[in-house]
């Protein structure tokens, strides 16, 4: 039976790793906010859609989702690096920032390509012996770059400036998607920029219409000037066969629409957004083969690594095949509780050694005092109601030593020698 002592020891123990486990989950490894907010685009946009999409699975998840509508790729970057709104991932086109402009962001993947068209009307050029394939070549013309703020706007920018053009001429003309397409159909203007995914709307108008995409002969002297960026070759009629978009076999500028977020982000979360782009976007598409996204390559912000670890070996054993918020509890105990067993294992190794000490130290003090009383009785100089107190007291307390019932014989043993002495006492008093 133990006693009272070593239960209040092992309980005190016991609410102590109690203790550092609470203490270690809440502060060295806390759990993943509950909510998280997205910012995506407009409501008409691919961004906004596929938004929607990564809501429904995170919301499976056990996650609670908000969407934040807004005008695109560069308010999201400014929502983002915003410590006072609460943005946690955003839809970014690449290609328009840097991890220099923003040290905060990260990227954790890119999920599809975005390529930047040139769309112009036929009779716009019929002047020339063939088609623009060039940026110089629009100078004068009426051309659509995108509205302010959009990643459009942005990417044409820098672009324009790196043809030494100048953007502020009244010819570059800033309006949005829509507006800039019936524009183009009426022959109003005569080109318009879009950056956006072939499966967009806009894009499926696009390729049904007599519209011409332009080649861009140039195209792979962009990126390595502006990070984010790489070319796409796409083969006549891949588009559209029966309008034969394009057709003939072109060069395209592309961006790659990237999950960017802060570099705090919980490592559950931007493990999980890995896992659903594999669900949502690892299909075989027209301008990328299967498993091609989500991507690790040619993004605009510093890598987040724990999505990479993910695109690379893909989810742990606990994320395959436990729920999302189980999987996050169980690692959160391992990564607690693997360096506490490492320091409790010692600990409960050396506990015994202790209680056996303090079981010894309890007996050699109460033998110290009976050699003490027996070297008074040896000598002969004592006094006998003196020592018979003595005795009894030595007594008295080891009958009320609390050990364990494995200790029992040794209680036994003592009293034994304590009624040795006592027996020597009163032999040396009838002498």
């Amino acid at each position: 039976m133990f006693t009272s002592k070593t239960i209040t020891l092992v309980a005190a123990l016991i609410i102590s790793i109690i203790a550092i486990v609470v203490i270690a989950l809440n502060y060295l490894v806390p759990a993943p906010p509950k909510k998280i907010v997205i910012a995506t685009g407009s409501q008409t946009g691919e961004y906004y859609r596929l938004g929607n999409e990564y809501k429904k699975l995170l919301e499976i998840n056990g996650l609670e989702v908000e969407l934040l509508v807004t005008k695109g790729s560069a308010e999201n970057l400014e929502l983002l690096n915003d410590p006072k709104q609460k943005v946690d991932i955003a839809f970014v086109q690449s290609g328009i920032s840097s991890s220099k402009e923003y040290p905060q962001l990260q990227s954790l993947a890119g999920i599809f390509y975005e390529p930047l068209w040139l769309i112009h009307h036929p009779q716009a050029f019929k002047d020339r012996k063939s088609p623009p394939d060039k940026i110089l070549d629009l100078v004068g013309k009426k051309i659509s770059i995108g509205t302010p703020g959009s990643g459009t706007r942005m990417l044409v920018g820098r672009i324009l400036e790196l043809n030494q053009i100048n953007v502020n001429q009244p010819n570059w003309i800033e309006l949005g998607t829509d507006q800039s397409f019936e524009k183009l159909k009426a022959g109003e203007i005569d080109a318009m920029f879009i950056s956006a995914s072939n499966h967009a709307p806009i894009m499926q108008k696009i390729f049904l219409t007599e519209l011409e995409i332009m080649h861009f002969a140039k195209a792979y002297g962009y990126p390595p000037r502006i990070q984010g960026l790489s070319v796409l070759e796409v083969r006549r009629a891949t588009l559209d066969i029966v309008t034969d978009t394009p057709n003939k076999d072109i060069l395209l500028i592309s961006s790659t629409a990237e999950l960017v977020t802060k570099k705090d982000l919980h490592p559950a979360i931007s493990n999980l957004m890995i896992s659903l782009s594999r669900e949502l976007l690892s299909d075989e598409d027209i301008l990328s083969r299967e498993n091609h996204f989500p991507s690790p390559n040619n993004l605009t912000f510093d890598p987040n690594e724990d999505a990479q670890k993910v695109m690379k070996d893909g989810p742990s054993f606990l994320n395959r095949y436990l729920p999302f918020w189980v999987a996050v509890w169980v690692e959160r105990l391992l990564r607690v509780g693997v360096p506490l067993l490492a320091i409790l294992i010692p600990v409960f190794n050396f506990l015994p050694s202790v209680l056996e000490y303090r079981k010894k130290y309890k007996f050699a003090t109460i033998y110290q005092e009976l050699r003490a009383v027996e070297n008074k009785i040896n000598h002969g100089t004592f006094d006998k109601k003196t020592v018979d107190d003595q005795i009894q007291h030595i007594y008295d307390r080891t009958i009320h030593l609390k050990v364990s019932q494995f200790n029992t014989k040794e209680v036994y043993e003592l009293i034994s020698h304590i009624e040795d002495v006592q027996r020597r006492l009163e032999s040396h008093v009838k002498s």
